[in-house]
């Protein structure tokens, strides 16, 4: 892939073109490899999305702007970035990494994003870099919801039950098995008013809560659907009267967001899109009201803990 190609998705072009090369060279190509630039990308990123989100959020907290950041920032969402800016197309890697996929790792590629920030900072100075950042993270925060982005699948249903004034679900263990070094653990989660019984595994009693949890959050919205069609619009949110509910996937998508799909995947995305209003016309017409976005949202927005 040409340099300028990936320069006229970021909307910069370098003085230097030899830096945004560099930041594209993994280690396993040449000696002059991105990881420094990396390591400088990181500190830029992570400044310039803080600022960011303290202008963007004024209402939010210490806490709840750390958590929204470290998900802004994080492995997977920098790896649907790169995808999103086709940063693979110039990667620089050795037989080996090419021979095995490299080009597909996310670790990979979300290193290359950030090498890519510390290239456009050197080149430009940090007003340059925060600019790319903006423009590519401001359509992203036009599609999240800071309250819900990257809390836990315990935390999202306790918080939509407590918001609609339902009783909270009780979690109780009826079941473990194998060896006491591999233990698998089963958990009941109940919501009695909405007649919710589930039940999740796992090797730990947090995890084995966590995965009834998602569980019960499809179950509660299934069993409420009134409460998940019509969901606020944050009022930090920005857009047409048309955009997103407020409780929508983190990052996941963000190659929508930016739109910088190729013309292929815009069409996949057309046809997924037209067969979903189909399903959702039909599903109108015999009464029912679909919840199915909502319930892809939330769970979109889990972190693993």
């Amino acid at each position: 892939m040409p340099l300028s190609q990936l320069e006229s998705r970021l909307r910069y072009e370098f003085r230097n073109a030899e830096l945004l090369r560099q930041a594209l060279t993994h280690r396993s190509h040449s000696a002059t490899h991105n990881e420094r630039l990396e390591f400088l990308g990181d500190s830029v990123l992570n400044c310039a999305v803080a600022a960011l989100l303290f202008q963007r959020f004024s209402k939010l907290d210490e806490g709840d702007l750390s958590r929204v950041r470290a998900n802004l920032v994080k492995q997977q969402s920098l790896y649907e970035i790169a995808q999103a800016l086709n940063i693979s197309e110039g990667l620089r890697l050795g037989e080996g990494e090419l021979r095995s996929g490299g080009f597909r790792r996310p670790s990979i590629l979300a290193d290359a994003f950030e090498a890519i920030i510390g290239a456009v900072f050197l080149d430009g100075g940090f007003e340059a870099a925060q600019g790319v950042i903006k423009r590519l993270y401001i359509p992203i925060l036009d599609h999240i919801d800071p309250r819900t982005l990257g809390k836990d699948a315990k935390t999202l249903l306790q918080e939509y039950l407590q918001g609609h004034k339902i009783a909270l679900p009780t979690y109780t263990v009826v079941a473990t098995h194998g060896a006491a070094h591999n233990q698998q653990f089963e958990v009941e989660c109940t919501v009695p008013k909405l007649d919710v019984k589930v039940s999740g595994s796992g090797a730990s009693r947090r995890a084995a809560e966590q995965a009834a949890a998602k569980k019960a959050l499809d179950e509660v919205l299934a069993a409420a659907p009134m409460l998940a069609a019509k969901p606020k619009r944050s009022k930090n949110a920005r857009g047409s009267k048309h955009a997103e509910p407020e409780i929508v996937p983190g990052v996941k998508g963000v190659q929508e967001a930016l739109d910088l799909r190729s013309p292929e995947r815009k069409e996949r995305a057309a046809a997924r899109d037209a067969k979903a209003t189909a399903a959702a016309d039909a599903g109108a017409n015999a009464g029912e009201r679909v919840t199915q976005a909502p319930m892809a949202a939330i769970r979109a927005a889990h972190v693993e803990t």
